[in-house]
């Protein structure tokens, strides 16, 4: 068990959060018995994620991330894995409606609205792209680099209970 000391001050600050990550076993349909993982930052569900075979703690840790932390990562100049930048506004382009037209399988899936999706994104902010979203589940390593680029650091207090902190650098 990791205990890092320089933690244990009151979380109520602001710039600095505890978080805990909690896992439990999906009762839904169709995901019945799968994992999920929940995020709640400062006592409060941010995040949660289903599944397996990803980076699931990182997952929650960029969707809860990407919305907290938005205006900041709107600053960043150079490029992160796992990071893109949206159009608020995008619609699907005339090249994907028409696969999708004549593809049954292509149209029962999303899959060329979800990859048209990503072509139209930026790995930079620009004025068309301005929201973020950081696919954590390309693992927590990338999300910790994001998170320091915006000057946050993001450190385990106790791994065995699962609770973490993201504090702002002084």
């Amino acid at each position: 068990m990791t205990i890092n000391t320089a933690f244990y001050q009151p979380f109520s600050l602001p710039d600095r959060y505890k978080l805990k990550y909690k896992w439990t076993t999906s009762k839904a349909k169709n995901s019945y018995g799968y994992n999920r993982c929940t995020l709640l930052v400062n006592g409060k569900k941010e995040a949660s994620t289903c599944g397996g075979g990803y980076d699931m703690i990182g997952t929650c840790l960029g969707s809860w991330a990407e919305k907290q932390f938005s205006s900041e990562l709107l600053k960043l100049k150079k490029e992160f894995y796992g990071l893109t930048y949206h159009d608020p506004n995008w619609k699907p382009s005339d090249q994907c409606l028409e696969i999708e037209k004549n593809d049954e399988l292509t149209k029962l899936t999303g899959l060329a609205k979800y990859q048209d999706f990503y072509k139209q994104s930026s790995k930079v902010p620009t004025d068309k792209h301005i929201v973020p979203l950081i696919d954590g589940a390309c693992g927590v390593e990338s999300v910790k680099k994001i998170l320091s680029a915006i000057g946050y650091i993001y450190d385990c207090i106790d791994y065995d209970s699962g609770v973490y902190a993201v504090e702002k650098h002084s």
